[in-house]
């Protein structure tokens, strides 16, 4: 059997802009645009990337019907109130330097919820001592501390803090910070101070971060948006072909991508969403891999995680579990056989036994990964892959694909990261795992 595993990758070798660069871009176009100029398209929203990737554009617009993707100025305010009252894509903005890709994008998250929580615990402890948490904040000057009664933090740490909403800047901000007074409180829905009396009384921990996660989910529905109203609306203008020597066509299709992307351009294959997929009922997993700080695990922020998501969401979250159970299966057959099987005729025996171990054990399948990126954040799926042949050659073989030999060196890297490098080695020596160029695509007539 064939099984093809696909990344973001995949779709970027069909030059669809998938990258989180090209959403961000995409949707700061929308933000600054003055609805007077009427509609946009496809070049209103990627403009500015031309003199960076105008060879990538240049090939989504010989492929695709770019001209198709128009956005109303009904959905271009809708979507400007969206992205204004977002903290996540507010966070994300102010650092659209550090973060390139959806990886990175990942570690902004986890970085950002390790500052909230290294504040949710400074406010843990001032209520503790005093028996009120409203109280100033103000900025470390050398990093020495004036008055118990007071926060202290950062400059950076308090811009952070300001964008996720956890404090308020006032008028003297770099000296001074507010923390959320009753006034302000009344500016946002669903506050995280304990209501029922004064805020004196304690600050909701679990109230601020349901707003974090809510928040998360709105940005989520805005890639879904983006993946509706770009990706969805590229429509082809030729005819592609993958072509490549020794390229099989998949059985079956397990995605780490949003999108429809070998469904659309090839085949009806059966594919297994494990991230979720986009549409009008989508159910896009997007956060971290794990919680790793004790207080946030504490505090069950689950909800920023990809398992708790996955879970939540109803996605396909269960991989190679029928080959894993085949395994199991046929371990436990081996075991009946060595202590069962009776003193009968030791030859009939021995072909039993022969054919439990050389034709029963084998799985047969062929894995191609085009596109991901396998890194530590999908660990789970990498270890349950290569663990299929651990105690014999049961016939799966794994072909990664690369883009470049720095993308090759990349993906050894993470393997070597998450598996130990004799089972990598191992792999590799018996030819089960083997690195390839990406496959050619190939477009060709125009369609009409």
């Amino acid at each position: 059997m064939n099984i093809l595993i696909v990344g973001n990758g995949f779709d970027l070798s069909h030059y669809l802009p998938t990258k989180y660069d090209h959403f961000m871009v995409a949707m700061q176009a929308i933000d600054e645009w003055d609805v007077e100029n009427g509609e946009m398209g496809c070049d209103d929203l990627f403009g500015s990337l031309y003199e960076k990737e105008g060879w990538f554009f240049d090939y989504t617009k010989t492929i695709y019907k770019t001209g198709e993707i128009k956005i109303s100025v009904e959905k271009i305010e809708e979507l400007k109130n969206q992205l204004k009252e977002n903290v996540w894509y507010q966070y994300f903005l102010d650092h659209v330097k550090e973060v390139k890709t959806w990886i990175d994008f990942e570690l902004k998250i986890e970085d950002a919820l390790n500052r909230v929580c290294k504040f949710l615990n400074k406010i843990d402890v001032k209520f503790e001592e005093l028996g009120n948490c409203n109280l100033p904040i103000y900025l470390l000057e050398n990093g020495e501390k004036k008055a118990a009664e007071n926060y202290y933090v950062s400059s950076l740490e308090c811009e952070n803090l300001i964008l996720l909403k956890l404090l308020n800047k006032n008028a003297n901000y770099g000296q001074h910070v507010d923390f959320w007074t009753d006034e302000k409180l009344a500016d946002i829905e669903g506050t995280w101070f304990h209501s029922y009396e004064k805020i004196e009384y304690g600050f909701s921990n679990g109230k601020y971060l349901m707003f974090l996660i809510s928040q998360l989910e709105a940005f989520t529905d805005l890639f879904n948006e983006y993946l509706q109203l770009v990706i969805r609306e590229l429509v082809l203008n030729k005819s592609l072909e993958i072509s490549t020597e020794n390229w099989v066509n998949p059985n079956k299709i397990y995605s780490f991508n949003y999108t429809n992307t070998y469904q659309r351009i090839y085949d009806a294959v059966e594919v297994e969403y494990l991230h979720g997929s986009h549409g009008e009922n989508q159910n896009i997993v997007l956060g971290i891999s794990d919680l790793k700080d004790e207080s946030l695990k504490k505090l069950k922020a689950y909800g920023f995680t990809k398992y708790h998501q996955k879970l939540f969401k109803d996605t396909d979250y269960l991989f190679l579990d029928f080959y894993k159970s085949k395994v199991e299966g046929h371990k436990r057959k081996i075991e009946y056989f060595e202590k069962d099987f009776g003193t009968g005729d030791p030859t009939a025996k021995k072909f039993a036994r022969q054919a439990l171990m050389e034709v029963e054990s084998q799985l047969n399948l062929n894995f191609y990964i085009w596109g991901h990126s396998l890194d530590i954040s999908d660990k789970d799926y990498i270890i349950d892959l290569f663990s299929l042949n651990d105690d014999m050659d049961r016939n799966v073989r794994v072909t990664v694909y690369y883009y470049d030999t720095n993308a090759k060196f990349s993906l050894l890297n993470n393997l070597l990261a998450i598996l130990d490098k004799d089972k990598v080695e191992h792999w590799m020596k018996n030819k089960w795992l083997q690195f390839k160029p990406n496959p050619e695509i190939k477009f060709t007539e125009a369609i009409l």
